[in-house]
């Protein structure tokens, strides 16, 4: 069985048994197990990489990229606009003074899907609200976006009008270099490196 859904059972039976011992008349802004719970059967948090790529580039101010990998793999490639806070500081004062910002859209990425649906899921227990997660991470991206593959002749026209999309995308997005690796890890990525930025200490 694929691990993000091992994963993202064991989180939700834990979520689950969080119902029997939370204490009700507690006021809080967090959000309920049971309310999480409910996002996470209807996937209602992914945002797909042709979604994404589309809205960057129609410049949607309200895309705000939150890149929860370790910094310096952040530091080596990362998407445009992204804000580097790993999974461990997503309870830290410079992730929710971010989180505040109004009109925005946060959208979660790593590599794969398990690290930024753990960010996602931390973040909405916080009570923070329009949470996403980019489906398949960088890994996707790059195989749909930076280097497109061309369908098979037999494809339907609908497949080749997504691939020409893809294409635009990707010479957008590389000024039509796509010279990276088909998969992360990302230190294998040539890209100008971005300056680090300070992590503050703390968690929830």
């Amino acid at each position: 069985m694929n691990k993000s859904y091992l994963f993202l059972a064991a989180i939700a039976i834990l979520l689950g048994l969080g119902l029997l011992v939370l204490e009700a008349n507690e006021p809080s802004d967090e959000r309920t197990p049971e309310s999480i719970l409910v996002e996470l059967n209807e996937d209602t948090r992914y945002i797909t990489t042709d979604e994404l790529a589309q809205r960057i580039i129609e410049g949607d101010p309200s895309v705000q990229l939150v890149d929860v990998r370790d910094p310096y793999d952040f530091m080596d490639f990362g998407l445009p606009g992204a804000e580097s806070i790993p999974t461990s500081d997503i309870c830290t004062e410079v992730a929710v003074e971010l989180f505040d910002t109004p009109g925005k859209d946060f959208i979660f990425y790593s590599n794969g899907d398990v690290e930024a649906n753990k960010a996602w899921m931390i973040a909405a227990r916080e009570g923070h609200e329009r949470l996403y997660v980019l489906r398949g991470g960088l890994n996707r991206w790059i195989e749909t976006i930076i280097k497109p593959s061309r369908p098979a002749d037999t494809e339907p026209q609908e497949v080749f009008d997504l691939y020409q999309l893809r294409l635009g995308a990707s010479e957008y997005f590389t000024g039509g270099s796509a010279n990276v690796a088909s998969e992360i890890p990302a230190e294998e990525i040539q890209f100008t490196r971005k300056k680090k930025k300070n992590v503050v200490e703390g968690g929830c």
